[in-house]
């Protein structure tokens, strides 16, 4: 029998850590709130039905309200099984199956670890053998901690009657420290107190409900509130807005300016059920997937009680965009010109859009929010289509500079009454190519680049698309393959056009290479701009031999 290896050096800092972060623990145990304070809380959360039936249906609505399917299914994945990644400052975080599956779901969880799971942010299990296995939370439980016992468990009935779904977990790709969960225990320390949420004892059982859905189940403030540094939510600024992927979930305060206070309450009541109108727009992005599969399925007196609960419940947010770019008028005026030509023939001259099929965009408080990133994410990605079906708003990353884009956004947010401001700078629209799901053309790498822009026609300064998946040709290719590649574009591009130049055939083969380049790891920028200039050498040459 060979002896037991001896304890790796590097493990003793390690043991060393976890015991200072257990004592740390106990600390921390001492800002952990119990469940008591419920008694306030609207009365349907307070009981549990008897009847089995009736139990799971309680859960049912529940889990609509709280939205957990979209998070909860990945693409080509059963609803609830896991399987989707998102992408945070620290890292890819992919989503757990919770159907009822033994293996690989939440089939084996007692009542004990699951409610610990929604209210503390602790799931079963350990790391290094003695912290708990902290949740990261991006599964928003600082809010699901507001959530009633009874109800906790009403979710998990619910989701016990699901089919169960044999789904792995597909891997983390967080960074290092984040992908070592005790770290949690620090940043549960400063950011995190679990416990029911303070109702406002002169509120009515409708207001309470309101808050209760839009504070606990909806979660609404962890997008529409700005966080610091940690990724923690800014508890001062709460539902002042705050930036989400690449757009930004605006400001839904009480405040009559800049949040919804001054908003019709049959206003905001159609955006969260019914899609939006031609008054205030529509919800789109991560607001339209909630309204699609949560708000919309829920009683429209619901709905009516999140409505007075954020328009008179809430605390006012003063949040005026920032200060106009020192060349605003001329930015706008440019702006006008692009609109005209990319964007009024859907959205109208004077952009009130088309109705049911197209959303306003004067009057429309999302376009004015306190960052412009809605405008810049919109034109870059595109948009998935108001009405289903109906048509998609296009993506204008791959045709438009970050100086055209910024000059469209400081026109519409000033434009037709608008009460914004002309402060989008061309670096926020460069910055949030790296944010958006966008094709390589478009994204941050070829900009930095400078590869060219791309248009169905070209113009003075696009390039045609030929088509046919044509400027695909260089996926994949390796330094021995490039030049057959090359050969095989030359040829159907001049099949495609005999008389083509040599110079825009020059654009084309550039415009499909480029932003292969430019998303080439381990290289620099200095080296990728002299690796795209023999590129076109060796380009030329192929071209001039018949």
């Amino acid at each position: 029998m060979s002896a037991r290896p001896p304890r790796p050096p590097a493990l003793r800092p390690l043991l060393a850590a976890a015991i200072l972060l257990l004592g740390l623990g106990a600390i921390a145990a001492s800002r952990i709130a119990s469940a008591d304070g419920t008694a306030d809380y609207p009365a349907a959360s307070l009981s549990t039905p008897t009847d089995q039936a009736a139990l799971i249906a309680r859960g049912k609505y529940l889990t609509t309200a709280a939205d957990c399917m979209p998070c909860h299914t990945g693409p080509g994945r059963a609803p609830f099984s896991g399987g989707l990644v998102m992408q945070t400052p620290f890292g890819g975080l992919s989503t757990p199956n919770i159907t009822p599956d033994k293996a690989t779901g939440i089939g084996d969880w007692t009542d004990k670890q699951f409610y610990a799971a929604l209210h503390d942010g602790v799931a079963p299990g350990r790391e290094f053998l003695v912290f708990p296995k902290y949740l990261y939370p991006a599964m928003p439980y600082t809010s699901y901690t507001k959530l009633s016992y009874q109800d906790v468990m009403a979710i998990k009935a619910y989701l016990d009657s699901l089919p169960p779904v044999d789904a792995p977990r597909i891997p983390n790709s967080l960074k290092f420290p984040f992908n070592q969960r005790p770290v949690l225990l620090g940043w549960r320390m400063l950011f995190f107190k679990s416990g029911p949420m303070k109702m406002n004892p002169s509120w009515d059982e409708q207001m309470r409900n309101g808050a209760y859905l839009t504070e606990a189940l909806g979660h609404c403030g962890e997008c529409h509130t700005p966080r610091n540094i940690m990724q923690a939510s800014i508890a001062s600024k709460a539902l002042a807005g705050g930036a989400i992927d690449n757009l930004y979930a605006p400001n839904i305060s009480s405040d009559k300016t800049y949040g919804v206070g001054g908003w019709s309450k049959a206003d905001l009541v159609a955006y969260l059920h019914d899609d939006g109108n031609m008054v205030k727009g529509s919800p789109y992005g991560a607001m339209g997937d909630m309204t699609d599969h949560s708000t919309s399925q829920l009683p429209v007196s619901d709905i009516e009680d999140m409505a007075d609960y954020l328009q008179h419940g809430t605390k006012p947010q003063i949040t005026p965009p920032g200060p106009a770019i020192a060349d605003a008028d001329a930015s706008i005026a440019r702006g006008q010109k692009l609109y005209a030509s990319n964007c009024a023939a859907c959205h109208g001259a004077t952009g009130r859009g088309l109705p049911h099929f197209v959303p306003n965009l004067a009057g429309n408080d999302s376009i004015t929010a306190q960052q412009p990133y809605n405008v810049i994410g919109a034109v870059l990605a595109g948009l998935d289509s108001w009405a289903h079906p109906g048509p998609k708003m296009p993506a204008f990353g791959a045709k438009l500079s970050d100086q055209e884009i910024a000059d469209i956004s400081n026109y519409v947010r000033t434009a037709w009454g608008n009460k914004g401001s002309a402060d989008t700078t061309p670096a926020q629209v460069m910055r949030l190519r790296a944010v958006g799901d966008l094709p390589p053309i478009a994204g941050q790498a070829a900009d930095k680049l400078g590869c060219p822009r791309i248009s169905p026609a070209g113009g003075p300064t696009t390039v045609a698309d030929p088509g046919k998946g044509l400027l695909d040709i260089y996926q994949g290719a390796t330094a021995a393959t490039l030049p057959n590649r090359t050969r095989e574009l030359i040829t159907a591009m001049r099949a495609k056009n005999s008389a083509i130049s040599n110079a825009d055939l020059t654009n084309t083969l550039v415009a499909a290479y480029c932003p292969v380049l430019a998303n080439k790891p381990g290289m620099s920028l200095a080296d990728k701009k002299s690796a795209l200039k023999d590129f076109i050498a060796a380009a030329q040459k192929l071209i001039a031999t018949p």
